[in-house]
């Protein structure tokens, strides 16, 4: 699997001496701005990618058995630092080709792999401008790909393999893949959001652990238990990402790493933790709000920055 590189950084760097933390964390310090690209680990069965948005690790990939799919970025880079077999390059992209793989790896084709020369050229690209199509093509050639970016239907830019990208018309795009082996896909291409940041993950674990411990101290293990148990199974009967997290018997809370974007974790835990708040306000009345409050005071400005009350009932609490 390879896609259009950009700028060199890291050329094939053994995985086991690369400090993928120290990367990452130099990523936003870059004097031109922070990062933008992909780091791809080549490892004997598979070949790894992690994306990067203006210093943010935001997604990540697999190519594997001849499947392209994203993966939790977390498992990616908790393979990346064990391993001991395989070699690290690192890319500098611009944001619309860093899309345009994003794009490759989640959303879903309008056609796929069609064979060039299976393929009425003149036929597409009229209907293509019929439509206004204003995503890409992806052009696959034994699994190496270049991109052709479209605008009102008309190609514009092309990002070949090797070469840096450049502006193409229609009769250069059809001459250019008359009699050429290789397989061609549309994508409407449109800006899709990073995977959850593990650092958010971490928070709403913190503040949620910290307020069952609190309502422990008040009322003890049972009642707590009787009250967040429910909460839970009702909260991830319509919200699935909370099936890959787990109430331990001491009642704390742990996860397993899966995909969601930060907008639907959030709407996640503020369901579950809104659900366990109306179940133990039968018991304690208003003092369920203050011992709330009380437990928000180290986490209240990180949960407003991260748009938790936007969603939660909580935002009834004074929490400036």
């Amino acid at each position: 699997m390879v896609f259009p590189r950009g700028n060199l950084i890291l050329n094939n760097a053994p995985v086991q001496y690369v400090n993928f933390d120290n990367i990452l964390n130099q990523a936003k310090k870059t004097r031109e701005g922070h990062l933008m690209g992909y780091i791809e680990i080549k490892y004997p069965e598979s070949f790894e990618y992690l994306f990067f948005k203006d210093g943010q690790t935001i997604s990540a990939g697999i190519y594997k058995e001849n499947k392209l799919y994203e993966h939790p970025l977390e498992e990616v880079l908790g393979k990346a630092k064990k391993a001991h077999q395989g070699v690290v390059n690192i890319y500098m992209i611009g944001e619309e080709l860093l899309n345009i793989i994003m794009a490759l790896i989640k959303e879903k084709p309008l056609f796929s792999d069609k064979k060039v020369g299976n393929v009425d050229l003149e036929v597409l690209f009229d209907k293509l401008e019929s439509l206004k199509f204003c995503g890409f093509l992806a052009l696959n050639k034994s699994n190496k790909y270049s991109f052709v970016k479209f605008n009102d239907g008309e190609p514009k830019v092309i990002y070949p393999l090797k070469k840096n990208k450049r502006k193409i018309d229609k009769k250069t795009l059809i001459s250019l893949l008359e009699g050429e082996d290789m397989l061609v896909s549309a994508y409407k291409g449109r800006e899709m959001k990073g995977q959850v940041n593990p650092a958010l993950i971490e928070l709403y674990l913190k503040f949620f652990n910290s307020l069952i411990a609190s309502f422990i101290d008040v009322v003890g293990v049972s009642l707590v238990r009787k009250t967040l148990i429910p909460a839970y199974e009702n909260a991830s009967q319509n919200l699935d990402i909370l099936k890959s997290f787990k109430i331990e018997e001491d009642l704390t809370i742990i996860y397993q790493p899966f995909l969601a974007t930060d907008e639907e974790i959030t709407m996640a835990f503020a369901s579950w933790i809104d659900q366990f708040a109306d179940a133990i306000f039968v018991v304690l009345g208003r003092k369920t709000d203050e011992i709330i409050h009380n437990s928000l005071k180290d986490y209240r400005f990180a949960l407003k920055s991260s748009k938790f009350f936007k969603y939660s009932k909580l935002s009834r609490l004074d929490i400036d």
